[in-house]
């Protein structure tokens, strides 16, 4: 997917205080997070979310990055080939 590309109007000189250019800085960035996060929630059973972390904690990485990495890269994998690399659902003990 490709990032947007923003196009800012420009306003010419502004003054700020530097209480108001602190503010304002905050708030533009606070906006630019806003544009490039979207949040997701899921609501998994204790098991998945144990063996989940156990899959993370081997790799040395927070189990919320092996989420976004393992989804990313099996839907990488799915549009290139066009159908999912697991067709069943299994349990890990």
């Amino acid at each position: 997917m490709k990032k947007k590309k923003r196009n800012y109007k420009r306003l010419g000189t502004v003054e700020f205080s530097e209480e108001e250019d602190n503010r304002v800085s905050k708030m533009i960035e606070e906006a630019e997070k806003e544009l490039e996060e979207t949040r997701v929630s899921f609501r998994w059973g204790a098991q998945q979310l144990d063996t989940i972390k156990r899959a993370a904690a081997l790799m040395g990485i927070p189990y919320q990055t092996f989420l976004k990495l393992a989804a990313y890269e099996h839907a990488l994998a799915v549009l290139k080939d066009g159908e999912p690399l697991v067709k069943r659902t299994f349990e890990v003990a």
